[in-house]
């Protein structure tokens, strides 16, 4: 996905020269290339900038012609038909040490926000340029709505609520002290140290979603984190950058969801289930409450334990150890 407007903009279109310059490389190589905004991978368009960090044997083959997509130097490239690839040594803190320059978030100065009259919005609450709050609306104290953010109508913001960087849905419902659209927990070396990866993507909350009270729903770092229409989210859950929840799942309290896990429609997860990134969950699958998932759940499963697996595999093992430990009281 191409960035958002609404939420960030560049410092203008990067000539073959300046992008050389910026990523150190060879002008030669951009093959005459402009840049004019950033990209992930997935979905890059003609003049963004992305990157593959991944085996030139595993290339997928989906550059679209005046992309710019930076590499792996240390991979054997030559069998690739692709333009527009630049090899360098580390493609991922590149990308991201440029962008961290060039990007900035978007403030709309000469864009008030447009409130619709039949909206409620507390006195305390903060709605910055650029925002758009629909008919019906419920914006209580203290919450902040940042530049560019949708609200659709008859949704309900809760008190000392930030949502930032998100597009939210007709009758949402997020309780008080919840936070859309931060930064996901992304890292990558600078300079000898660890540093923080800019985010550039957003939060989508599809129609009639709830988010419970505390929780935190990270943006994408250059997709979307989604949450599909009707699903419930507890308390206190936390929601990773890039993943995506599907439609009428349930998301029980103190939920810990890695980035860029898939949830599926109409699954559950009990309350304290952790789960580890890139993880898919399928659709009508259930996780029992206080489980680690660490691997995929085929769709309408029932899975349970620590680490994670099919319930009566789970039920198994309890039985076999509570068994072993009764055996060893009564052999004392």
């Amino acid at each position: 996905m191409t960035i958002d407007p609404r939420f960030y903009r560049t410092g203008g279109p990067l000539d073959p020269e300046d992008l050389a310059v910026k990523l150190s490389c060879e002008a030669s190589a951009l093959g005459g290339t402009s840049v004019q905004s950033l990209g992930s991978f997935d979905d890059a368009r003609p003049g963004d900038l992305c990157f593959y960090d991944g085996a030139a044997k595993a290339w997928p083959g989906r550059l679209p012609d005046g992309a710019i997509c930076l590499v792996n130097q240390d991979e054997d490239w030559s069998s690739i038909e692709t333009d527009g690839l630049v090899q360098l040594k580390d493609p991922r803190t590149a990308f991201f040490s440029l962008s961290d320059d060039w990007v900035s978030e978007e403030q709309h100065d000469d864009k008030p926000p447009k409130i619709h009259p039949d909206a409620s919005v507390a006195p305390s609450a903060v709605i910055s340029n650029g925002a758009a709050i629909g008919a019906g609306a419920k914006i209580e104290p203290f919450a902040y709505i940042g530049p560019g953010v949708q609200i659709g109508k008859g949704s309900r913001i809760g008190s000392h609520t930030s949502v930032r960087f998100s597009l939210i849905g007709d009758n949402v419902k997020i309780l008080a002290g919840t936070h859309l659209g931060e930064d996901g927990f992304g890292l990558m070396m600078g300079d000898g140290h660890m540093a923080d990866i800019p985010h550039y993507g957003r939060v989508i909350l599809q129609d009639g979603v709830t988010l419970g009270a505390n929780c935190s729903v990270d943006r994408g770092m250059l997709g979307d984190t989604i949450i599909g229409e009707h699903t419930k989210i507890d308390n206190q859950c936390h929601i990773g950058h890039n993943t995506v929840v599907g439609r009428n799942a349930i998301i029980v309290a103190y939920g810990g969801i890695s980035g860029s896990v898939t949830i599926g429609d109409n699954a559950q997860l009990g309350g304290r289930v952790g789960v580890a990134d890139h993880v898919n969950i399928g659709e009508g699958a259930r996780v029992a409450a206080g489980s680690g998932l660490m691997r995929d759940v085929p769709a309408g499963e029932t899975w349970g334990g620590y680490p994670a697996g099919p319930v009566k595999q789970w039920q198994r093992e309890v039985l076999w150890l509570k068994k072993q430990v009764s055996r060893r009281k009564t052999s004392r």
